[in-house]
């Protein structure tokens, strides 16, 4: 049976991981916690708290589950302990893409992240609790991205699998590189679709402050979400107007500087990732 160490496991991330893969029966898990509130979490799950180098004796595969800005500082004291043949796992592409992991040649490293349910795929979920899974807690279907750090293609099949059955039910577990994900988180998902939504909800409360009454003011902006959404992603049959097309081209200079997609250049990346992962030291 594969052994499998889930570091962080009482937090957020960890609970999330920890029921699909006890359901599969498949893996021998080991849970590591530091936090008090986390040991307790794991402890009212019925489970077993583990001391780090107990847990990382023989085990096949360590996740981190833990914040970006402590992977550095864990990763220096785990990897040296880890046998050789062990393959871990990361749950978010900062920290490789940042250099923040030591690499050993004897040990391999992967990362997925899972994509969330996509805003039109929920609305086929026939389980109104699974339409309102927003975040992906095991309702609602959603894809999942997996890279390969350094590993050999057998090592990362095994991984993989583990990987989209921790976030199930995956539609599909999509193959790039670290380098590609970074473009994904941060660059796309954190820097730019956060900005431009939080942008919307600042619009939003200054119509509401200029007097239209909230109720109708969120409803006409979720409602013009979800229309544009569709529209722009071409998942409806249809057309902006002419007007909505002139709003949206003069609105683009008021909006954005010209130079918004430096975002994606490899150093606004780089740098991105380093601040995630604990800034320039």
């Amino acid at each position: 049976m594969t052994v499998v160490t889930i570091l962080g496991a009482g937090g957020k991330m960890g609970n999330r991981i920890t029921k699909p893969l006890l359901e599969t029966n498949k893996y021998q898990l080991r849970f590591v916690e530091k936090s008090e509130a986390g040991q307790a979490r794991i402890r009212e799950a019925g489970l077993q708290v583990m001391e780090l180098d107990d847990a990382l004796k023989g085990t096949d595969v360590v996740i981190f589950t833990t914040p970006d800005a402590l992977v550095r500082q864990i990763s220096d004291e785990v990897v040296p302990k880890l046998d050789p043949g062990t393959k871990i796992l990361f749950l978010d592409p900062a920290a490789i893409a940042a250099s923040r992991v030591k690499k050993r040649e004897d040990i391999s490293c992967f990362v997925c992240h899972p994509t969330h349910p996509p805003v039109f795929s929920l609305l086929g979920e026939t389980d109104p609790a699974a339409r309102r899974d927003y975040w992906g807690g095991g309702l609602a279907t959603q894809a999942l991205v997996f890279a390969i750090a350094w590993g050999t293609e057998e090592e990362a099949d095994l991984v993989e699998t583990i990987a989209t059955e921790m976030f199930a039910p995956i539609s599909a577990s999509h193959r790039i590189t670290v380098q590609q994900m970074a473009l994904l988180e941060p660059a796309l998902s954190e820097t730019l679709i956060n900005g431009c939504v939080e942008v919307i909800t600042q619009g939003l409360q200054k119509v509401i402050d200029l007097g239209v009454p909230e109720a109708a003011a969120k409803d006409f902006c979720m409602g013009h979400l979800q229309i544009s959404i569709a529209l722009l992603f071409e998942e409806l049959n249809w057309k902006l107007s002419d007007g909505a097309l002139m709003a949206l081209k003069n609105a683009q200079g008021s909006l954005f500087r010209d130079d918004w997609a430096a975002i994606f250049e490899p150093e606004n990346v780089l740098a991105s990732v380093k601040q995630i992962t604990g800034g320039d030291k």
